[in-house]
């Protein structure tokens, strides 16, 4: 992966930042919490399961309308509850996650193929070299081993062993005609996992068996599969550490990892329209369900991006900044299991890296992505709009208190425009904020627009009560604009309440009032 070649100028940003503050962990523990989750079986419960089984019915059977990655977690979630099922439902279930059953299949060191050459799942009849094994599925085999080889490198676990179920114990890889349905594939378990854990498990994989355009019209036959082993394949990994955790950092993940494997394919741009960058007032860690479904967990691996391109230590060819997230979101026996944003705040800790820094950091870069990601200005990485714009003026220099509802992980930003009258580069603009107490993980970060060279971003320092200022040059000869990015990087929740957010749980820190005046003044 190319780095950022203005990492200099991020590390401006990122060093009075990036300096580890007293990060409060929380102490829930997420094999507690998913324990509490599970529970007892209640009518709640059981309506949950029959919701989950509805969501993989429909997205088994192509009601989502485009080329979709849904089906692994809706799939996931009815494994997870499909014991609260009964009777006719419960077999439908047992039908949902059942295995393809194909032809033919052969085994390479690490993983077992099947596939069919007739009927509706059939692979393209193509054999190049005549040895039996059709071209695409020796594409597949090439493709899902050097994937499964990239991640074991760079120090990930490799999926769990499932006895004897697929003919081995080896992770097997179905190639059916799932475009047909509306997706590029899926992995899920069919594995027994106890509600008391532990939570790690087996997974087989199901993808596409030929990638066609008339189904898959972005990118080659190829490429897709590429991105699309990568993604799912990645999933598979993270059910040998805990098939429990939360899904957006499942997804956001995955999302993540196939862009480090492939690159060049860029398959996973489509999701910045719904991501931190164009929707920068919600909540970083949000999980989208089936019901209001706009790609929001996809989108998300932009933050993983941004994290690994300011901290890039490698192994194996991979950032070691992700693994070692999952390494302390472990649900196996004995392990840390962390819930997402625990590990996330550890892991950054363990670096000398304050989370809401961090999280500060990324809000005020998303502003210019361009400048700040490496390949921000070639894939053209979107930028909201301001929350507000405001042009001050010899006659208006005093913008008066301006107030942004902030959710967490989330952020606002403020735009100060010099007018008539205040060309000169003697102005300046002084910008103060009114935020909550600190301790609560808000902060400010002013971006200076400069007409030639590069900006200057700057932190607003804070008192214990949340109340700061900083002064920066302003003239329109100088300066198109002064930006104030409001940044609620709160990580309290109410967890195992069924929430779309970490901890599969509410936040308690969202609707934060965040105040913010900006004065002309020489």
């Amino acid at each position: 992966m190319a780095k950022s070649p203005s990492r200099a100028l991020l590390a401006a940003l990122t060093v009075p930042l990036l300096v580890v503050s007293g990060l409060t962990a929380t102490t829930t523990s997420a094999t507690a919490g998913a324990a509490a989750a599970g529970g007892k079986s209640t009518p709640a419960r059981a309506a949950e399961a029959r919701a989950a089984l509805a969501d993989a019915q429909a997205v088994l059977s192509g009601h989502a309308g485009r080329p979709t990655r849904d089906a692994t977690m809706m799939l996931l979630r009815l494994v997870q509850l499909r014991d609260e099922l009964t009777g006719a439902d419960r077999a439908a279930a047992a039908r949902a996650l059942d295995r393809p059953v194909l032809a033919h299949s052969a085994c390479t060191a690490s993983n077992c193929y099947h596939w069919d050459t007739t009927g509706s799942d059939a692979v393209p009849v193509g054999d190049t070299d005549s040895d039996g094994t059709p071209d695409y599925v020796e594409a597949a085999m090439a493709t899902v081993d050097d994937v499964r080889s990239t991640y074991s490198g760079a120090g990930y676990r490799t999926p769990e062993p499932d006895g004897t179920l697929g003919g081995n114990a080896q992770t097997d890889i179905y190639l059916t005609d799932v475009g047909d349905q509306g997706m590029y594939g899926y992995c899920t378990s069919d594995q027994q996992v106890p509600q008391g854990g532990p939570y790690d498990a087996w997974a087989y994989c199901v993808l596409d068996n030929d990638f066609k355009a008339s189904q898959f019209p972005t990118n080659t036959p190829l490429e897709n599969l590429q991105v699309t082993a990568a993604h799912e394949y990645f999933h598979a990994v993270q059910f040998a550490y805990d098939y429990y955790e939360d899904p957006w950092f499942m997804e956001a993940t995955a999302t993540w990892a196939e862009d480090e494997l492939y690159t060049d394919v860029d398959d996973n741009l489509q999701y910045l329209a719904t991501s931190p960058l164009s929707q920068p007032g919600r909540p970083l860690d949000t999980w989208a369900d089936s019901g209001a479904d706009d790609g929001a967990q996809y989108g998300e691996w932009i933050f993983f991006r941004f994290l690994t391109e300011q901290i890039p230590a490698a192994e194996g060819g991979l950032p070691t900044l992700v693994r070692d997230m999952w390494r302390r979101a472990d649900g196996s026996a004995g392990a840390t299991d962390e819930y997402s944003m625990q590990a996330v705040e550890s892991v950054l800790a363990d670096r000398g890296v304050d989370a809401t820094a961090a999280f500060a950091a990324f809000a005020a870069a998303n502003r210019m992505p361009q400048r700040y990601y490496a390949e921000g200005a070639a894939n053209h990485y979107p930028v909201a709009a301001p929350a507000g714009t405001v042009k001050l003026s010899s006659g208006k220099k005093d913008s008066k208190w301006l107030v942004a509802t902030v959710d967490h992980l989330a952020a606002a930003t403020a735009r100060f425009v010099p007018g008539s009258g205040l060309s000169s580069r003697a102005w300046k603009l002084k910008v103060t904020v009114d935020l909550p107490a600190k301790s609560t993980g808000t902060t400010a970060v002013v971006t200076v627009a400069k007409r030639s060279g590069a900006p200057q971003v700057l932190v607003v320092p804070l008192d214990a009560s949340g109340g700061g200022s900083k002064k920066v040059v302003f003239g329109s000869a100088g300066v198109s604009y002064v930006e104030v990015t409001l940044v609620n990087a709160g990580t309290s929740y109410t967890c195992w309440n069924g929430g779309p957010y970490s901890c599969m749980g509410t936040s308690n820190d969202d609707g934060r009032k965040l105040y913010v005046r900006a004065v002309a003044t020489k």
